[in-house]
């Protein structure tokens, strides 16, 4: 799924264009066509269900067969679409908070929680020895 996205990890969801609420509504009226698998543009804007999320859900499980060249059971294919729906809800937020900041704040809010994290491990450390 992240290959589909072009990202390594939560944080590489800040560059990824995501779907736009014009295109989402287009796509529930009909007027417009669906997603594609290939770059993957889930729509993060909202943590509801969406018809846009639903058939990229749908054509993800149909790669996901044809990569494992079997037809999967029902059980297997609801356990996919559970995974990759709650994929999708936990990259809401890392989504949503790069859209909030610039790039200049990001990377100044990441130094300061690099900084942070380097503090307490160094308590750890010292406190051991």
């Amino acid at each position: 799924m992240n290959c589909l996205m072009g990202i390594k990890n939560d944080k590489g969801i800040s560059g990824v264009c995501c779907a736009s609420e014009d295109e989402v509504q287009d796509f529930e009226e009909g007027t417009t066509t669906g997603p594609d698998l290939c770059p993957m543009r889930p729509y993060l804007n909202s943590g509801r269900h969406t018809t846009w999320n639903d058939a990229l859900c749908e054509m993800f499980v149909e790669s996901f067969e044809g990569e494992m060249d079997t037809e999967l059971p029902p059980d297997a294919k609801t356990t996919i679409e559970k995974l990759f729906l709650d994929r999708l809800s936990r990259l809401v937020r890392p989504w949503n908070e790069s859209q909030s900041f610039s790039s200049e704040e990001l990377d100044a809010k990441q130094l300061k929680l690099n900084q942070r994290a380097r503090i307490n491990t160094r308590r750890v450390d010292v406190s051991q020895l």
